[in-house]
């Protein structure tokens, strides 16, 4: 068995397919001891990638390209289930909307993160100044969390599953926005790989994508069979669970596949916030497994 250590920037619903695979032996079949190792914040993750201290993860595709222009050695060998922006932006019951937000407090992942790009066109849509009209507050590890809500450290905060449902279902939040309204086209959550690492264990690495493709078809494909490992993971009750996995799996992508179209958007909304340099080309992205 070879120890992999996959790193992600929160622990939420993206993640399942990694606990589905190891509970149901999928990555053992390939001779894989998977660890999920938690960043809370794409910048964080670049860094243990650069550090050496992970080969392998998700992140979005924002900090990733941040992380690039900074020197970080690594390539996308593939999309997480969530490719497009599945992010939610949830408020108090007394915040009518998004429009509604000047003055508020504002929970993000951290500074840099994907929350960070995202409600910063957002707020501007609906009139409102990123930089001078709200409070954007990093969570980092209390991300998702319904204290942040309960002890009014926030009025309004990006919200995934299956926390989203879980603070639905105590009357904490309702959701007012998804960020995908505001990108019809775009490829959000990346799978990304060290190069050297790559270039080293390529055998394993194609191994570790095809279970964790494996994993993602059985998910989607029989649904009521993964709830109860999914209450127990994430430590809610099992209809919240299923509440949570069904709001998106329509939408999931369960091949790991990029999707190019989406990617050449996503990097024209990256050039939008400044100049990209001309290393940053698709071709030069990509090392799909």
């Amino acid at each position: 068995m070879r120890r992999v250590i996959w790193g992600a920037p929160s622990f939420w619903m993206e993640r399942f397919p990694l606990y589905w695979g190891i509970e149901r032996g999928f990555f053992a079949d390939r001779g894989i001891d998977l660890r999920v190792w938690y960043a809370h914040g794409g910048p964080e993750l670049a860094r243990a990638v650069a550090d050496g201290r992970v080969h392998i993860g998700e992140m979005g595709l924002p900090p990733f390209l941040a992380a690039l222009q900074g020197g970080l050695q690594a390539r996308i060998v593939g999309s997480s289930v969530f490719q497009r922006l599945d992010h939610y932006l949830a408020a108090r019951p007394g915040v009518a909307g998004t429009a509604h937000l000047a003055g508020c407090r504002i929970g993000i992942l951290s500074t840099g993160s994907c929350d960070t790009y995202f409600i910063r066109r957002m707020l501007r849509a609906h009139g409102i100044d990123p930089d001078r009209d709200v409070w954007l507050v990093p969570l980092g590890g209390d991300y998702g969390k319904p204290e942040v809500f309960e002890s009014g450290r926030v009025d309004a905060a990006f919200v995934v599953e299956p926390q989203l449902s879980l603070g639905e279902h105590r009357g904490l939040w309702r959701v007012i926005d998804r960020v995908a309204d505001y990108y019809p086209r775009y490829q959000w959550g990346i799978i990304l790989a060290e190069q050297g690492w790559l270039r080293r264990e390529t055998e394993l690495a194609a191994g570790l994508m095809d279970a964790f493709r494996r994993s993602c078809r059985s998910i989607a494909e029989c649904p009521a069979d993964t709830i109860a490992l999914g209450s127990r993971v994430f430590d809610i009750p099992p209809p919240v669970f299923e509440t949570a996995l069904m709001r998106d799996l329509p939408r999931w992508q369960t091949e790991g596949r990029v999707d190019s179209s989406g990617l050449r958007e996503a990097l024209k909304v990256q050039a939008d916030l400044g100049p990209l340099p001309p290393s940053l080309r698709l071709d030069g992205l990509l090392h799909p497994l």
